[in-house]
């Protein structure tokens, strides 16, 4: 049997229906958005593809609208970096700390996560709506703070903050599941050792259990920029890029420009920028938050 384990042809045979459905679904999809960046097309069969160059980059690079969607989405990123991180690690200090009931929490903030995104974006509209049919205005009304009333998803200086806070809620319980796991890898001795040592508090946790969780604080950071750069479905449903465009991200205005304007060419052009933005950030993520690995 061992002899199997080591031939390299078998082990490829065995990974090659895997590796054919991830070329299929993956890699393909990917090298065809480059290949139509380079063509007008109006998504129809039978029409046929014109070549253009570089027509569709300097387009997409000199629209305002373009523009407007990257700051957007960094906007957006940051926003759910700081709101994920602190919600998802906070939660999970809080959890590894009290024991008692620990599961419990767990399943109750990972629910969020399992919802269909789609559910999740109704619902944060209902809490959203304007006037004193939503929620959050009701809310407002009753401790007083009437005068804070807003359509919350239709004005242009709260519209994507108001998504922000909708999408870090659908994410952070999946951080502090990764956050949990993290510290309770940790050794009681070294945390032991800390507090002997005059290490408590907040003091404790920046120079002795952040070091010690930093590699799961890097995956939380990787993946959490990528699927915000990313993020299509809930700002879709909840405003559609509105209102007037100003909650546009490149993922939106790619949809819009593909489908409903028949640029295919063009939305083409905004997915490899995508798709080369989330590899960039990526790296960088990675680049910035690199430290010396400690081993315990």
């Amino acid at each position: 049997m061992l002899k199997y384990y080591s031939n390299k042809k078998i082990i490829f045979l065995f990974l090659l229906p895997a590796l054919l459905i991830y070329v299929g679904l993956a890699v393909w999809p990917i090298l065809q958005s480059i290949r139509f960046s380079f063509f007008e097309w109006p998504g129809i069969q039978g029409v046929d593809l014109k070549f253009v160059g570089l027509k569709n980059f300097r387009a997409m690079f000199s629209s305002p609208k373009f523009w407007l969607s990257v700051r957007n989405v960094l906007q957006f990123i940051g926003l759910n970096l700081v709101l994920q991180i602190f919600l998802g690690y906070g939660l999970a200090l809080m959890v590894a700390k009290y024991y008692r009931g620990f599961k419990f929490f767990k399943m109750a903030f990972f629910c969020p996560v399992v919802l269909p995104l789609t559910a999740t974006a109704l619902l944060w509209n209902f809490i959203y709506f304007p006037n004193n049919i939503g929620i959050l205005n009701q809310f407002l009304e009753a401790i007083g703070l009437g005068a804070l009333k807003k359509g919350w998803l239709i004005t242009p200086s709260t519209a994507l903050n108001a998504v922000t806070v909708a999408n870090a809620w659908t994410g952070f319980g999946y951080h502090l599941v990764i956050g949990f796991a993290a510290l309770s890898a940790v050794p009681d001795g070294i945390l032991e050792s800390a507090m002997i040592d005059g290490a408590t508090g907040l003091k404790k946790f920046f120079h002795v259990t952040l070091p010690l969780i930093w590699q799961s604080v890097i995956i939380s950071v990787v993946l959490i920029t990528t699927g915000s750069m990313k993020n299509f479905d809930i700002i879709f449903v909840m405003t559609e890029g509105g209102p007037n465009g100003m909650t546009h991200v490149p993922s939106t205005l790619m949809y819009y420009e593909a489908f409903k304007y028949d640029h295919y060419g063009l939305g083409s052009a905004i997915s490899v920028f995508i798709f080369a933005a989330s590899l960039l950030l990526a790296w960088l993520s990675m680049r910035v938050m690199r430290r010396e690995t400690i081993e315990y």
